[in-house]
This record gives C-alpha cells, structure tokens and sequence, in this order.
C-alpha cells in the first residue's frame, strides 16, 4: 500500500503569525480583526518601529505587515534592520500608507498596499505574498530554475 504523499506547500508555514506594525490603533484592530476572522492566521500588534524591531526575532513572523510612517523608526527602516536579523531575514513583507517610496520598496520586494484599505485587497496582498514566498522557498529547496 503506497504512503500517503502530503506536498510541503500544504504543511503551512513554519508559524502562522502575521507581525502588524501599525501605530494607528483603528487601522490596527481593523487589520488584526479581518486577519483573524477571515485567514488561519494569529496577529500579534506592535504600536512603534523600536519595539517591533526588538520583538519581532521572537515572534518569528510568516508575515510582516508594516506602516511605512511609524514612531521612532519607519517602516522601511525596520524592514532593512529586521533583514540583518536570522528569525526575520527573508520573511515577507506588505507597506502600507498613503504615500509610498514605490522605488524603494520594488527594490527590496516588499508588496505595497496603500490606504484606506479595503477588506478584498488585504486579503488578496496576504495571500499572493504568502504564497509567492512559499513557492520561492520550494523552488529553492528542490532546486528548481
């Protein structure tokens, strides 16, 4: 009898948690109640750039979504740094703002959602970066081109 074949892609991500920086309370209780509600995915909020750089590791995020205006570091700062850091290097990334330094993030991969969000793009941005860093860590692993 053969053994059941289960691809890794269907085994999930190494943690089901999605970082939320956001120093907007609204914004951030919006983000953390629809992720919650509509995903399989667990929140953790962090109000400030510092704190999330300092907790993050920690966490070991699948995914990070990060307000680029935030206090004490932005959010493209605390992107850059937390790719310095093992727990957090390579891990997705989503900016959210009203303005954008588009450059800058297409340079880095970062996704950009831009406010106010509606629930659909949300859900559509969380899911098409999950799943493009899912397949770009299978091809890397089975050596795929």
């Amino acid at each position: 009898m053969p053994r059941e074949v289960i691809p890794p892609a269907a085994l999930g991500p190494r943690n089901t948690t999605i970082l939320i920086v956001e120093d907007d309370a609204d914004i951030a209780q919006f983000l953390q109640q629809l992720i919650e509600e509509e995903t399989p995915y667990h929140t953790t909020v962090i109000d400030n750039g510092q704190t999330a750089l300092e907790q993050a590791p920690g966490i070991r995020p699948c995914l990070m979504l990060l307000d680029y205006r935030l206090p004490k570091l932005n959010g493209l700062e605390l992107y850059d740094r937390l790719q310095a850091e093992e727990e957090t290097r390579g891990v997705p990334a989503i900016m959210m703002s009203a303005t954008l330094p588009v450059k800058e993030l297409e340079q880095r991969g970062i996704y950009q959602i831009r406010k106010p969000m509606d629930i659909g793009s949300v859900i559509r941005m969380i899911t098409h970066a999950l799943a493009t860093f899912e397949e770009k860590r299978l091809q890397e692993q089975y050596n795929y081109p």
